[in-house]
């Protein structure tokens, strides 16, 4: 008795059999495409999210580093005082005073009471 054996040879498509293998063709190049634009929204979406991430780190790090952090805070400009020509600058919302600055020449004019004319 003889063993088995096996072998490939090529067996070619009918016309039907093309037509089917065409349209799986079709649905699977829009199923790549569908997947491949799934993974650049996806790929957008948690590169954004690292750099906050990061960007939250690098802030933390920061405030660590220096002790401090600066923020927007109202101020009020008190001319002639603590003397005449320096203003003392004080946060509106404390009354706490931040520092004291001579005045421009402009801040000096205004005080006497002089306006620039108007164009």
């Amino acid at each position: 008795m003889s063993e088995r054996q096996y072998e490939p040879l090529r067996r070619y498509f009918g016309e039907e059999e093309l037509a089917g293998l065409h349209e799986q063709l079709v649905v699977q190049v829009g199923e790549v495409r569908d997947l491949r634009g799934q993974k650049t929204q996806t790929n957008t979406i948690i590169n954004a999210q690292i750099k906050t991430a990061e960007k939250n780190v690098w802030d933390l790090q920061e405030k660590l580093a220096t002790g401090y952090e600066s923020i927007e805070v109202e101020v009020v400009a008190m001319m002639d005082t603590p003397q005449p020509g320096q203003k003392t600058i004080i946060r509106a919302d404390t009354s706490e005073k931040v520092r004291v600055e001579p005045m421009t020449a402009r801040e000096r004019q205004s005080s006497f009471g002089f306006t620039e004319p108007q164009e």
